[in-house]
């Protein structure tokens, strides 16, 4: 659905486009997060967790909402931090590169990622444990579900009609917002990923409306080198 809006109304015309070795890390990305990493998490909790800590199975009792702001709330708050060592630390640069080599940025790129980096997102390290220690799981996985989707969009180019001011005051981060971090005078800001709230309180937050006219890194090896890292 992402993808035939950005057909339809563009925020504004690409003046970039994919070579075909993009293309095939865009979808590399896309089968490893959207199907290699939910069953891996899956695996941990059924036949790890599980098998081995039953009893904790639904220790916490949060309830429906309070799953779902645990992994809404909390879980952003640690990638969050985990997003700025990523660009902190030259090691998990390295990993991190590849999802901001990409030459233009939409729908597509949004799981473009080292294949080594999928599997160390905090996403994959807590889900799993804090979803099965949640007395209503099913809460905490409708905020997994809202959350892929904002990734998705937030990386669309969908104009700022789609993103009204209302949700800048609901402190979600809008694609303009995390355009924003993708472009080479941005990678030190806007950090957060469902919300923006974290930005603004621990000051890496750069408001923005607008597009940013160039994307990518300018030092950046060939893509599968990217992709490979750090074999």
């Amino acid at each position: 659905m992402l993808v035939l809006l950005e057909r339809a109304a563009p925020a504004r015309s690409q003046t970039t486009t994919y070579a075909r070795p993009d293309h095939a890390l865009n979808l590399a990305g896309l089968a490893v997060q959207g199907a290699g990493v939910p069953l891996l998490g899956y695996w941990v909790a059924t036949e790890i967790l599980a098998v081995h800590w039953p009893h904790a199975a639904g220790s916490l009792p949060l309830g429906w909402l309070g799953a779902f702001l645990l992994n809404f709330v909390f879980v952003d708050f640690l990638y969050y931090w985990q997003h700025r060592l990523f660009h902190r630390v030259p090691q998990l640069w390295a990993l991190h590169q590849c999802h901001h080599a990409s030459p233009t940025l939409d729908v597509w790129a949004a799981s473009r990622n080292s294949l080594a980096v999928n599997f160390l997102f905090v996403y994959l390290l807590v889900n799993p444990v804090l979803g099965f220690l949640c007395d209503r799981p099913e809460g905490f996985f409708a905020a997994v579900a809202v959350t892929a989707s904002l990734d998705l969009w937030r990386h669309s180019r969908l104009p700022a009609a789609f993103a009204p001011r209302v949700l800048d005051r609901l402190l979600l981060v809008t694609p303009a917002w995390h355009h924003a971090h993708h472009s080479p005078q941005g990678e030190g800001s806007n950090f957060g990923a469902n919300l923006a709230l974290w930005d603004r309180l621990f000051g890496t937050a750069r408001p923005v409306r607008t597009f940013p006219s160039e994307y990518g890194t300018r030092d950046a090896p060939a893509p599968w080198r990217q992709f490979l890292f750090p074999w």
